[in-house]
């Protein structure tokens, strides 16, 4: 999903991050004015793409999230611990992500991003309320601090090499002490080609959490503008999305997606064992609409299904061979709620040539 979305951002020159820039400065101090909406006029003699662009989401710079998962049922298996059922009946997920430009140059561009994300769980109806996993992550949050860099190099004959670097501490209590094991790094490298202005295929490797465990698995690319209204962007195997868009002031959305995390759970966990590896991963497939609210403030509502893979707690660098709890959780509906800044209309259209 990440290659998507700056996909987006890269496709602009950097005049549209300067206008961004601009933009939030403005937002800040109270500048920007009330705007009427613009209404979309498209001649026929337009080039495809250029009325295309128009209908497609703005770069989001700026994002809030909250995510809650319904009520269901987990069943622990350990032969340390023995087993154990419980429900799950909150899952609260907030994040903040902010993106913003390091490098922009004709041809490179790199750009930088910091992201914090907060999970809790709340449990009920455990049948052995002295079962550790559930007295261990009760309102105990599980936190992620992440920072992100992306590189987009443009080469010759329409060719070009996206990277992507994440490093987070991803902990129960993030901190400097046992930082290597806190530590998860992910990264990403494709090589494509533009083969027409709608079109962009690439292939390339990846190395991360998808799959709770590091793993390293081949990336492929497609994305291809069909119309001014359908788009469609796969990265397999980790997302495929199908983009309607009927104005420039809505998108609708479908999306099936590879998501998976590893955290380092700290503290007496299971007797003769201070340190364990919390890993998950899952795959989801949701609904999604974005609206605009006011020119450069938009909302996000998504209404998916998540299909756990794996869930297991282990020794750090084991995997789930060695796994000492795996926990088997129920198919669940999830509901997540965004609230987001993308750059003002006038400035983006100026920025790209067409304002």
């Amino acid at each position: 999903m990440t290659y998507f979305v700056l996909n987006i951002l890269f496709t602009s020159r950097s005049r549209f991050f300067i206008s961004m820039i601009c933009s939030v400065l403005s937002v800040c101090f109270g500048d920007l004015r009330a705007q009427a909406d613009e209404k979309l006029s498209i001649k026929s003699t337009s080039p495809i793409k250029a009325a295309a662009d128009r209908y497609k989401p703005r770069p989001k710079f700026i994002v809030f999230e909250v995510e809650s998962l319904g009520k269901f049922n987990v069943n622990a298996l350990s032969d340390l611990a023995g087993n154990a059922s419980a429900r799950v009946r909150e899952n609260l997920v907030r994040q903040v992500k902010v993106k913003f430009p390091i490098i922009l140059k004709e041809g490179l561009n790199v750009i930088g991003g910091v992201d914090y994300r907060h999970e809790q769980f709340k449990f009920d109806m455990a049948s052995e309320p002295d079962y550790p996993l559930f007295q261990r992550f009760e309102d105990k949050p599980l936190k992620r601090i992440s920072t992100n860099f992306y590189l987009k190099k443009t080469l010759k004959n329409k060719r070009f090499v996206f990277a992507y670097l994440n490093n987070s501490l991803n902990s129960d209590v993030p901190q400097f002490n046992n930082f290597e094991d806190q530590l998860k790094a992910s990264v990403s490298f494709i090589y494509g080609k533009q083969a027409n202005p709608n079109k962009q295929i690439g292939y390339g490797v990846s190395f991360g959490y998808d799959l709770g465990q590091p793993s390293v698995f081949p990336l492929f690319i497609y994305n291809h503008d069909f119309s001014l209204h359908w788009g469609l962007q796969l990265l397999l195997p980790k997302s495929a999305q199908l983009r309607y868009s009927p104005s420039n002031s809505m998108h609708f959305y479908a999306i099936t997606e590879l998501k998976g995390a590893s955290y380092h759970i700290q503290g007496d966990v299971l007797n003769g064992f201070d340190q364990l590896e919390f890993r998950r991963s899952s795959v989801r497939f949701n609904l999604r609409v974005e609206h605009e609210i006011y020119d450069w403030l938009w909302f996000g509502v998504t209404a998916g299904y998540r299909v756990p893979i794996n869930i297991f707690l282990s020794e750090p660098r084991k995997n789930r061979r060695d796994s000492l709890v795996e926990v088997d959780a129920q198919s669940i509906q999830y509901y997540n709620f965004s609230i987001f800044i993308v750059p003002p209309t006038k400035l983006y259209n100026r920025a790209k040539g067409s304002g």
